[in-house]
C-alpha cells in the first residue's frame, strides 16, 4: 500500500465515510467526498476532471479498489499513520456537510455539492449568479433546479468551500 492510499484511508475514516464499493451511488459518493475534501484544503494528490456525473479521478477509482482489496487484513501499515493536524480540523468541519442522516438521496446531494464546486472553481460560471452555475450544469446533463443549486453555493460557502463575498 502506497501513501496516497494510506492517507485516503486516513481522510475517509475523517470523514466517517464507509469504504463501500458495492454499488454506482457508493463509489459516486465517494468521489464527491474526496473531491470536496480536497477542495477544503487537504491535499490527497488526487486529480480531478470533469466526468458524466461531475468531478472524477481515474487515480482516487484505482486506489479505492485497492483498498478496498486490503480491507480484513491486518492494518499494521495505518498503525503510525496520522494525518496532519490541520488537515483533521479541516476534514472534521466537513462532517455535517458529508452527512447522509434524513437525505433521502445522499449521492444526488454530493453529486450537486462536488459539481457545484467544480464548476465555479474552473471558472465556468460566477458564484453571483447561481442561474448561469445551473445552466452550464444543465449543458452538461444535470438536472438541478436553480434552487437548487443557490442552497448549494450556500452550504458550499458555508463550509467555506467557496468565498462568502464573491
Amino acid at each position: 500500500m502506497d501513501r496516497q492510499q494510506i492517507g485516503l484511508k486516513l481522510a475517509l475514516d475523517a470523514l466517517q465515510h464507509k469504504l463501500d464499493l458495492s454499488d454506482f451511488d457508493h463509489r459516486l459518493m465517494l468521489q464527491k467526498a474526496i473531491y470536496l475534501a480536497q477542495a477544503s484544503g487537504v491535499d490527497l494528490g488526487y486529480a480531478f476532471q470533469w466526468y458524466l456525473r461531475g468531478p472524477y479521478s481515474p487515480g482516487l477509482t484505482r486506489d479505492a479498489f485497492a483498498l478496498k482489496a486490503e480491507q480484513g487484513q491486518p492494518q499494521d501499515e495505518f498503525r503510525d499513520w496520522k494525518l496532519d493536524p490541520d488537515s483533521q480540523i479541516r476534514l472534521a468541519k466537513l462532517l455535517p456537510l458529508m452527512s447522509t442522516d434524513g437525505t433521502d438521496r445522499p449521492a444526488k446531494r454530493l453529486e450537486l455539492l462536488a459539481s457545484v464546486h467544480f464548476v465555479v472553481n474552473t471558472r465556468q460560471a460566477k458564484i453571483s449568479d447561481p442561474a448561469n452555475v445551473e445552466s452550464v450544469l444543465r449543458r452538461s446533463g444535470k438536472d438541478f433546479s436553480v434552487n437548487e443549486v443557490g442552497k448549494a453555493i450556500d452550504d458550499l460557502r458555508a463550509y467555506g468551500l467557496l468565498p462568502r463575498n464573491a
